[in-house]
Parts: structure tokens; C-alpha cells; sequence
């Protein structure tokens, strides 16, 4: 995640960092100690003098220079020398405000779209539920899988079981065994049984006389042509 610190329009004019420059020479002293300070922001607020080789590689300087640099810094109190690592105490204190201001709109991001999760209402399960029509499709359907010795061959639901016995009426019969006798002679798997059921041909096949062949195979000859 990317953050900034504040930076001080008037940090040139600063006795340390004029001191800084008079030691390192013009620019030099300001450019290497705000290069340090991003560095040390991104390891967490200080500087760990088992980093101070990576710290050289990323400011484009020997680790001789970076060492002298840090031992000015420490003199003229810039950094104060705390064990292990290398401190700035105002940075620092700014490091640990940007965490605990970042963590504080994280925790009210996560507390708000939990509350926004919890008030949302939940979507309502579709339920598919029997009726008289669709078990009378049913009916149908177990007819013609005796007659195909195939089970189960359909995957409708009793909605759509109900809306097909209103589009076909007394044709459904025709209309389900000319589908089903042609899905299982073909070995098809089809996505909706339904929406099959609603091309032309099945609408044709629901008005003729179908064949009455003599046995289940003569049967799915007949459909699979």
C-alpha cells in the first residue's frame, strides 16, 4: 500500500539539514537524507543496521558513503543510534500515525460493509413445488421411460412440467414421447428439456399419429433417423 509523510516546505532551511549539506556538500546531504527517510519508511520507521547494504544498493551509493552519512546524521542528533537500527524519532511518531490511521479505515471499511452484508436482505430461495399438473406430467414421463428403458431421462422442473401441460393440453403425450424417445435414441444431453419442447418439430410431432413399432429397438430406430 502507498502512503506519504509530511514533509516541511521549509526543510532546506533547517539547521540540521544546512549542517548536513555543509558536511556532504550542496544537495547531496538533502537528497541522501529524504532518500533515507523513504527507505526507512518502507521498513517500518527506522533503519536495521543488518539492511544498511540494501539501504546503500536502493540510494544508488557505496555502503562507505551511506556509512558516513549516517554517522554525521547521528552527530548532529538527525538519528539517533538505538541498538540495532537507526531512529528518527519524529518519523517514526509519523510512521506509527499512518499505520494506526490506516488500520482504523480498514477496521471501519470491514465494520461498515459488515453491517451493509448483514442488512442486505437475503434473496428469497425459488421453490419448486408439486402440482396437479406437473404430476400428471409425471405420469407421462414414468409411461415413457418404461417404454425406453431409460431412467431418468428428464430435467424438468414441476414449473415447467405445469407450463408445458398448459402450451399442449391433451397433445403433452405426443408432444413428451416424440422428445424423449428422440433424446434417448440419439443419447443427447440437452440443458433444458424445456426450451426443447419448444421447437416447431416437437409442436409438429404433437399434432401427428406417432409409429407404433413393434419393439423398443425397432422403437429407437424409428426416432433416431
Amino acid at each position: 500500500m502507498a502512503w506519504y509523510f509530511r514533509h516541511d516546505y521549509s526543510a532546506r532551511n533547517d539547521r540540521k539539514i544546512t549542517e548536513l549539506e555543509m558536511e556532504m556538500g550542496e544537495n547531496i546531504g538533502y537528497a541522501m537524507w529524504f532518500k533515507m527517510l523513504e527507505i526507512m519508511g518502507e521498513m517500518g520507521g527506522s533503519l536495521s543496521k543488518d539492511k544498511l547494504k540494501v539501504a546503500a544498493y536502493s540510494m544508488r551509493v557505496p555502503l562507505d558513503l551511506l556509512m558516513q552519512f549516517i554517522r554525521i546524521c547521528v552527530r548532529i542528533e538527525l538519528l539517533d543510534e538505538n541498538g540495532d537500527e537507526y531512529v528518527n524519532t519524529r518519523f517514526a511518531e509519523e510512521c506509527a500515525r499512518i499505520k494506526e490511521t490506516s488500520q482504523k479505515a480498514s477496521n471501519s471499511a470491514r465494520i461498515k460493509w459488515e453491517k451493509e452484508r448483514m442488512l442486505k436482505p437475503k434473496a428469497k430461495k425459488k421453490t419448486d413445488t408439486a402440482t396437479p399438473e406437473s404430476e400428471e406430467v409425471d405420469t407421462m414421463i414414468e409411461s415413457i421411460e418404461k417404454e425406453v428403458g431409460a431412467h431418468p431421462i428428464s430435467n424438468l422442473s414441476n414449473a415447467e412440467k405445469a407450463k408445458l401441460k398448459a402450451k399442449y393440453g391433451d397433445a403433452l403425450p405426443k408432444a413428451l414421447r416424440a422428445f424423449y424417445i428422440w433424446k434417448v435414441s440419439k443419447n443427447k444431453k440437452v440443458k433444458s428439456d424445456y426450451l426443447s419442447m419448444l421447437k416447431p418439430w416437437i409442436e409438429d410431432a404433437a399434432k401427428t399419429e406417432p409409429p407404433k413399432p413393434k419393439s423398443r429397438k425397432e422403437l429407437l430406430e424409428v426416432y433416431s433417423q
